[in-house]
């Protein structure tokens, strides 16, 4: 007779409905990370409120939080940011959108009208409405080839590092 703990995985082997039961479980408890790559300035700008919308040709998929990937010379994951909603169409009626909001005119600090023009051409644009942002206290080195525009990367748990001498069982 074969022992309880690998009866249980030929089983669930041999139902893939149950399969995908635990892995839509495991999925919904663990989503996966989102890091976007923002140019210093502009992270600098989110972190200080004086930037509320974030443009994008291909926006991230909306998540409770995102983290901040600043692009070269920091080159690290810098802080969070979560965005409250999302306004998508030519770079024109985006503009009026976001402009009526008060976030962006022509003399503030942040993309300029031209600069946007420049930026979408005749593609779609994107704008996030940045509902909160935090600096993280210690910059993170990341880990991996850095996202162009943004990344989706699998959650993994992650303990403390060991000290020398300790385990992590």
């Amino acid at each position: 007779m074969l022992p309880v703990n690998e009866m249980n995985q030929l089983f669930l082997a041999a139902h893939p409905d149950i399969r995908r039961k635990i892995r839509a479980a495991y999925s919904k408890a663990h989503p996966p990370v989102i890091v976007m790559a923002i140019k210093p300035k502009y992270a600098k700008a989110i972190y200080e409120g004086r930037k509320n919308w974030e443009f994008r040709k291909a926006p991230p998929p909306i998540y409770k939080e995102i983290y901040v990937y600043e692009s070269a010379p920091v080159s690290k994951i810098t802080g969070r940011v979560v965005f409250s909603a999302s306004v998508t169409g030519t770079w024109i009626d985006v503009w009026e959108m976001v402009k009526t909001n008060k976030c962006f005119t022509r003399n503030l600090t942040g993309i300029r009208f031209e600069e946007l023009e420049d930026y979408a051409g005749k593609h779609d644009v994107t704008a996030l409405r940045v509902y909160k942002a935090e600096r993280l206290e210690h910059e993170v080195t990341f880990g991996a080839e850095p996202p162009q525009n943004w990344g989706r990367f699998a959650a993994t748990y992650r303990d403390s590092p060991k000290k020398e001498g300790e385990s992590h069982d």
